[in-house]
């Protein structure tokens, strides 16, 4: 059954990638899903690799009418809400000045304000639950800067910075807040570096999705605030 048999967890970006990688490993530990992404189809398909109780619900996590509804179903078939993972997020690598504003905007939307929206409209299923948890998959670029990634950077900056007071205010209502930053991982982010050895060395997603796993599994009266999990040969 594992060891979270009784949760129920949504996962934002939960159809690819890290978020899908973060669902199986939560599935197999015995926790109930609700994965959320853009593509009706990629979520069908996460659905069907996943072992134990799921369902999908397709949305745009930077609209707030799509955020009030996904957690609105979720409040309708669960009354409540254990685990919100949100990892959700968009990647731009070009230089500052030939970044759009429409790219910025892009980036901190998807990256930042999903996080403020989805936190908040979660909060009140989360009040229902014996040991909430939200987790917040960021990037080591929350805390170091890099070349051609001022929107991604800013974007991040600001996410770790929001987790950080969210933590803080949600501390005495025992919900954990932890922020996970992960290197260069192997995902479709990673074609952006036009690298062909880069996946080589970077990190594969399920490598993440266990660290995120760890942090939850940990007993209530331990939490994992922040960690950064980067490739073994520093490349970030």
């Amino acid at each position: 059954m594992g060891q979270l048999g009784d949760r129920i967890a949504l996962v934002t970006g939960g159809s690819r990638g890290i978020g899908l990688a973060i669902a199986r490993a939560l599935d197999h530990e015995g926790a109930a899903l609700i994965l959320v992404g853009r593509d009706s189809k990629a979520l069908r398909e996460a659905r069907r690799t996943l072992s134990g109780p799921a369902e999908v619900c397709r949305g745009d996590v930077r609209r707030p009418n799509d955020v009030r509804r996904i957690f609105e179903q979720a409040r309708r078939r669960h009354r409540r809400l254990d685990i919100l993972v949100n990892n959700a997020g968009m990647f731009t690598y070009k230089p500052f000045i030939k970044t759009s504003l429409t790219e910025w905007e892009n980036n901190l939307q998807t990256n930042l304000t999903s996080l403020f929206l989805a936190i908040q409209a979660a909060l009140p299923l989360m009040a229902r639950s014996r040991s909430p948890h939200i987790v917040n998959v960021l990037s080591i670029s929350a805390r170091s800067a890099f070349p051609n990634c001022s929107a991604y950077t800013a974007s991040k900056f600001g996410a770790l910075g929001l987790t950080r007071v969210v933590r803080q205010e949600l501390r005495p209502l025992g919900i954990r807040v932890t922020a996970v930053l992960p290197g260069v991982t192997n995902t479709a982010m990673l074609s952006a570096f036009g690298d062909k050895n880069a996946r080589a060395k970077a990190l594969d997603p399920e490598d993440v999705a266990k660290v995120v796993v760890g942090a939850i599994l940990q007993p209530p009266r331990a939490s994992v605030e922040e960690i950064s999990i980067l490739p073994s040969s520093g490349v970030f």
